[in-house]
C-alpha cells in the first residue's frame, strides 16, 4: 500500500500532518525552491515532536548550493533519528555524478539513507534525465529510493508510457519509488499506473492549496484516504 508523505515547515505542521494521516513527514522550506532546505534546528524540532516510529526525511536543496565557497554546515547531531535525505540536481552540470557521489561520501557516517531525485521536467531544470539519475542511483548502495518530482512547482506531473516503464525499472533496481510534482486530490488516483510506494505533497495539504500556507488537517485526511486506495485495484502497466 502506498504511503502519504507531507512536507512541513515546522514541528507544529508536522504534528498536524501526522495526526491527520501522513505516514512520513518531510522537512523543507518552500520559499527556498522545490527542495528548499530548512535550517537544521527545524529538523531536530520536528523529529522531537513526533514518535520515533514516524519516518522523517529532509530536503537539502540543490547540488550547486553545496559546491559554493560556503556550503551549508550541518552538525552530526542534526542527522540523528532521520530516515532519509534528498538533494536535487538542477543546474548541476556535466560533473553532477561525481559531485553527487562525493557529497554523499562527505556526508556519510551515521547519517540517514539517500533518496535520488529525478525531475520529470529535467530539461527546464538543467538536471540529469530520469534515466541518467536511475543509472547512477542503481550504482549507489546508499541510495534506497527515487523521488520523481517536478522542478517547476507551477507544473503538474504528466504521466506517459515512458514514465510507466521507467517506474518499473526503479523497482527492478531494488529502489522504492516516491512520486510528487504538484499533486492534488484530483491527480492522485491517476498515479495507480506508476504503483508508487510513497505519494509526496505539500501544496495540496495546505490552506487554499498554497504551498506557502499552513498545513490543514482536513486536507491531509482527504489525501491520506485517496493514497490508501492506490493499488487496491490491479492495474496493467503500459
Amino acid at each position: 500500500m502506498a504511503r502519504l508523505l507531507v512536507s512541513v515547515r515546522s514541528a507544529t505542521e508536522a504534528v498536524v500532518a501526522h495526526r491527520a494521516g501522513a505516514s512520513i513527514i518531510d522537512v523543507k522550506e518552500p520559499d527556498a525552491g522545490p527542495l528548499g532546505m530548512s535550517p537544521w534546528p527545524t529538523w531536530i524540532r520536528v523529529r522531537q515532536a513526533l514518535d520515533e516510529s514516524v519516518p522523517v526525511s529532509v530536503a537539502l536543496g540543490e547540488l550547486p548550493e553545496w559546491r559554493s565557497e560556503v556550503p551549508p554546515a550541518v552538525p552530526s547531531r542534526a542527522w540523528s533519528g532521520l530516515a532519509f535525505r534528498k538533494i536535487g540536481l538542477a543546474e548541476s552540470g556535466p560533473r553532477w555524478r561525481g559531485d553527487w557521489f562525493e557529497l554523499m561520501r562527505r556526508l556519510d557516517g551515521s547519517g540517514p539513507s539517500w533518496v535520488g531525485v529525478a525531475y520529470a521536467d529535467w530539461r527546464s531544470a538543467g538536471s540529469p534525465s530520469p534515466d541518467e539519475l536511475l543509472e547512477a542511483a542503481g550504482d549507489s548502495p546508499e541510495t534506497v529510493g527515487i523521488l520523481l518530482d517536478t522542478w517547476a512547482k507551477s507544473d503538474r506531473l504528466r504521466i506517459d508510457d515512458s514514465l510507466v516503464h521507467w517506474s518499473g525499472r526503479v523497482r527492478e533496481r531494488g529502489k522504492f519509488l516516491a512520486v510528487a510534482g504538484g499533486l492534488d486530490a484530483s491527480s492522485i488516483p491517476g498515479l495507480d499506473v506508476l504503483e508508487p510506494d510513497i505519494v509526496a505533497v505539500r501544496g495540496a495539504a495546505c490552506e487554499g492549496g498554497d504551498r506557502r500556507a499552513p498545513v490543514v488537517a482536513s486536507r491531509v485526511e482527504r489525501l491520506a484516504e485517496l493514497v490508501s486506495e492506490l493499488g487496491r485495484v490491479p492495474c496493467r502497466r503500459g
